[in-house]
């Protein structure tokens, strides 16, 4: 008699290998939404990821780089940069080839690039060099020093000092590969990379104040990754702060929409998609794959999405059934307020989870709405229907 068996999802490793055994499921994983594939390398390891990242499109890529290469250490701070976990990339990538590693330098945006670049070497052009080491005579005998203890390179008419020592030769093998066969987009770098650091010497006081410091130049790439991430639904830690802010002072009336928010929505607009290369059965085979690869308690707490309060639930049901347009727009307001609390809130010093953050939002919009209904001889599902998510929530969020 065959016997009945646990079912065991299997591991990651072995997903890997099923998917590389299924040229339906290889062609797939270029189609997977960047966050599935986020989460998917974020299981595996980023160092055992080599075969999927190879897989990917530069496109995914720049959108998994958008989550995975900014942190923040607290809610509402604007990210940082890791210039060493952008180097653990470089070495991932370059397990695929030193002409697969240039191809995806070549995709990415120029200034996303540089900005790499920059935070781990220095680079300085070497008739500049010499000219600094000439003019300060026994002054310059700690800038000296502190050449001596910088890793560097030499290429051309530039030398490029480590700024990070675990992180330069990594990025080095990747600008030698770009050299091989894109030889002037390496030209282009490593020239914006002088005039930023000139720009650099010039504030911080000579080479050496530089050498020693630890400072950035960021915000233009930031910029554009909140810009890509505002496409995606999320919500910039500065905007998010800007919002809350307003809420809290409550100078705003209700009936008025605040412009974070409208800004927030107009930019969510939605962008035409790109003609999917791979069946959508595959992809939605592989997305199964990889929910059933997830541990037990991370699938579990994926699905415990707690429904919003009593009043407020019962007048979104009832929007779903007379207006589903109408209710689905409260419902991506709902993500709005979930995504300002998770960049600009926090509980107990700790960043909320997305699941804290939508129990929340719907808990302050409930707030929101009773007190509306004290004031208001209208029903909660007229309210919910001609007033925001933002605008309840703003109602509520000064007295919750």
């Amino acid at each position: 008699m065959a016997k009945l068996e646990r079912y065991r999802s299997p591991t990651a490793r072995r997903l890997v290998e099923r998917v590389l055994e299924s040229p339906a499921l290889v062609a797939a994983v270029r189609e997977l939404p960047p966050e599935a594939l986020g989460k998917w390398i974020d299981t595996l390891g980023l160092e055992d990821s080599g075969e999927i990242v190879a897989l990917a499109s530069t496109e995914q890529l720049l959108h998994v780089f958008d989550e995975d290469l900014w942190s923040a250490s607290r809610a509402g701070e604007d990210p940082r940069f890791d210039p060493r976990r952008f180097a653990l990339w470089l070495e991932v990538l370059l397990e695929a080839g030193e002409a697969a590693v240039a191809q995806r330098l070549c995709g990415l945006p120029l200034d996303f690039v540089t900005l790499c670049v920059a935070r781990v070497v220095l680079v300085i052009d070497l008739d500049a060099l010499g000219v600094e080491l000439s003019e300060g005579g026994e002054a310059n005998d700690p800038l000296e020093k502190a050449l001596e203890n910088a890793p560097y390179e030499e290429w051309q008419e530039f030398r490029l000092i480590s700024r990070d020592a675990r992180s330069f030769d990594s990025v080095w093998a990747a600008l030698l590969a770009l050299d091989q066969n894109h030889h002037d987009v390496l030209q282009r770098i490593l020239e914006r990379c002088a005039a930023l650091s000139a720009e650099l010497l010039d504030d911080a006081g000579g080479l050496y104040a530089l050498l020693t410091s630890d400072e950035m130049l960021e915000n233009d790439v930031r910029a554009e990754r909140d810009d890509r991430r505002a496409e995606a639904g999320y919500i910039a830690p500065s905007d998010a702060r800007a919002f809350l802010e307003l809420a809290r002072r409550g100078e705003l009336d209700e009936a008025t929409r605040d412009p974070v928010t409208r800004a927030y929505f107009r930019e969510l607009a939605p962008t035409p998609k790109r003609a999917s290369a791979a069946p959508k059965r595959n992809v939605e085979r592989l997305q199964r794959l990889l929910r059933g690869s997830e541990p037990p308690k991370r699938a579990a707490t994926k699905a415990l999405v707690q429904r919003p309060a009593r009043r407020l639930d019962a007048a979104l049901r009832e929007l779903a059934a007379a207006k589903p347009d109408l209710y689905r727009q409260r419902l991506d307001e709902l993500g709005f307020l979930s995504n300002a609390l998770i960049a600009g809130h926090s509980r107990g010093g700790q960043r909320l989870r997305p699941v804290e953050a939508v129990e929340e939002a719907a808990q302050v919009c409930e707030h929101g709405l009773e007190q509306l209904l004290e004031k208001s001889a209208r029903s909660a599902l007229e309210l919910v229907e001609t007033l925001h998510l933002d605008q309840l929530f703003r109602a509520g969020f000064r007295t919750a």
